[in-house]
């Protein structure tokens, strides 16, 4: 797919933009509605406004409340940023917390402009919560941001070299890798190979480590391992997914993304990705892996994705979901994408 992210981004203003909070708006009556449906027979959306309201009701006891928070993070979409950024302004500090976790799947750009503030909270457990989700794009981040993050980064080192659990070592040596320390990083995964070979984060955490040194073909070894203990695990198939992009064996890489996306059904990124890399292999489940994206998130770079190759493959549906996409884009994005028209990537045409 060729469009422009800096464009999505201008377009959009995805941190509490417009369009963030006219879809935030659903009254109080509608959601206390959802909460009497049974959570299974709810669609994605649902689920994130039921969420999403739990998450700020003040009179729900506070657990309710973290809880609410924490299952945000596996459905990123606009009423759940809505939600996490009021989360983290809350006068309860374990609310604070909580909403850092929440606010896990949005890109660096909006987790900084949200959590900043937090590296000074006065409790240090947000302050290590908050140094936590930063630091993981440590490399993504100017040399300024990289500076204010110094102290944090110390604090949570410290913190964590005092913990025995491995729980708190695998977190040490992820933030080790994110700091570009690979060499202590990987010391620290091999040893807790050894000890808890099901724990998949590891094999994750590893395969990235050795993704961030450019040893790719390792990390598709390690994940090709640790998908024989866990094959039916999501995050698996998307880390070698992900490293087969990099070794440009992208048809293997769309295999790969389709089993993570199928298995993680609710994941909105999941389905975008397979849309971006089955396009030149099989254009019908590219298109319906875009519509599957937007179902899920209602995100309106989502529905851009779902514009942009209704366009260039003359769908039937084009006019109709740029009438839709009008409502939340500005006028030269509509233009910019009509100038698609016939730009196909596909090798194949269903």
């Amino acid at each position: 797919m060729t469009f422009s992210k800096t464009l999505l981004a201008i377009a959009f203003g995805l941190t509490v933009s417009n369009s963030v909070v006219a879809q935030d708006q659903v009254s109080d009556a509608s959601v206390a509605n959802d909460q009497e449906v049974n959570s299974a027979q709810m669609s994605p959306q649902q689920v994130v406004a039921k969420l999403s309201y739990q998450a700020q009701d003040i009179k729900q006891p506070t657990e309710n409340r973290i809880q609410a928070l924490h299952e945000l993070a596996n459905y990123p979409s606009q009423n759940a940023l809505v939600a996490v950024a009021r989360s983290l302004q809350d006068q309860d500090p374990a609310i604070r917390k909580a909403a850092v976790v929440g606010a896990e799947p949005y890109n660096i750009e909006h987790r900084w402009r949200m959590i900043e503030p937090l590296l000074s909270d006065s409790e240090p457990m947000v302050r290590i919560t908050a140094a936590t989700n930063l630091v993981r794009d440590f490399s993504n981040v100017s040399s300024k941001q990289q500076q204010a993050l110094a102290a944090p980064i110390s604090e949570l080192i410290s913190f964590l070299q005092a913990k025995q659990d491995n729980d708190s070592k695998l977190l040490l040596a992820d933030v080790y890798r994110w700091h570009y320390e690979w060499e202590k990083a990987d010391k620290l995964y091999q040893a807790l190979i050894t000890q808890a070979p099901d724990n998949l984060q590891i094999w994750l955490s590893l395969a990235d480590n050795y993704r961030a040194q450019q040893r790719d073909a390792e990390a598709v070894n390690t994940l090709d391992t640790a998908i024989k203990l866990h094959p039916d695990n999501a995050s698996l198939h998307y880390s070698k997914a992900l490293t087969l992009v990099r070794l440009d064996d992208k048809e293997n890489a769309a295999s790969e993304i389709e089993k993570a996306a199928n298995m993680a059904k609710d994941n909105s990124y999941f389905w975008y990705l397979n849309g971006v890399l089955q396009e030149d292999y099989n254009l019908g489940k590219s298109v319906k892996s875009f519509e599957q994206a937007y179902l899920i998130s209602g995100a309106p770079e989502q529905l851009y994705a779902v514009c942009d190759i209704y366009v260039r493959y003359d769908n039937l549906k084009t006019d109709e979901c740029l009438d839709e996409l009008k409502k939340v884009a500005p006028s030269y994005v509509i233009d910019q994408l009509k100038e698609k028209k016939g730009q196909k990537n596909a090798k194949v045409s269903s």
